[in-house]
């Protein structure tokens, strides 16, 4: 089968019509299983890839690889299309990825975009509990393009490394620093307006943050 990606609209219509199936108890046609297993296998050898990247072990990483692709099968129903599937399917690869090295980073504070011991970073480790994320998100929504959205969500709601993002979205010269910067400037507000409706005022997104 040629090893070729489908459209963002198509992965969603292919999501929705095995979710449709599934709750009705019926099983999927020949055609339908051969497009979502082509949907699937195609990301196979970049998981691979950037599981090994997070992982730093080829053996692991095969085996993270083939666990994401269970777990992807299992929570196609959740899949709603909103991103692209590639973006999904690797998210669920970097939230194993991370449980099978126990490491869980701050990345703003490591990145050394925010001093690890300052009032701002403590009040980023409470919002990153229960809605950082969902902030980050309706902010990129309101400010960013597309590209620009993908690179903020894979960095700070997947945790994917700059070369990882570089790679992944085909960026050309300096890479996802350079788009995360030009983010930044474009966040700012949105971000400070939204942490000051929730009570955290503006000092945690300052001129300082590079993204």
């Amino acid at each position: 089968m040629a090893n070729h990606h489908v459209d963002r609209e198509t992965e969603a219509l292919l999501a929705a019509r095995d979710r449709e199936l599934r709750e009705l108890g019926n099983a999927r046609s020949h055609t339908l299983n051969q497009k979502l297993d082509a949907m699937f296998s195609v990301h196979r050898p970049q998981l691979v890839r950037l599981c090994s990247k997070w992982t730093r072990d080829p053996a692991l990483a095969e085996e993270i690889t083939q666990e994401t692709l269970v777990r992807a099968w299992e929570k196609l129903p959740e899949f709603d299309g909103r991103v692209a599937f590639k973006f999904w399917i690797f998210g669920i690869a970097r939230n194993l990825c991370r449980n099978a090295t126990r490491k869980r980073g701050e990345l703003l504070t490591t990145d050394g975009v925010i001093d690890g011991d300052s009032e701002a970073a403590s009040a980023l480790s409470g919002l990153r509990a229960h809605e950082r994320s969902q902030v980050l998100q309706q902010a990129a929504l309101a400010a960013l393009d597309e590209i620009e959205q993908e690179a903020v969500h894979l960095r700070y709601m997947e945790g994917m490394s700059h070369q990882a993002i570089t790679e992944l979205l085909g960026l050309t010269g300096s890479g996802s620093r350079a788009v995360l910067q030009r983010c930044r400037r474009k966040l700012g507000r949105e971000l400070r307006e939204r942490l000051a409706a929730l009570g955290h005022g503006e000092s945690l997104f300052d001129e300082t943050l590079d993204l």
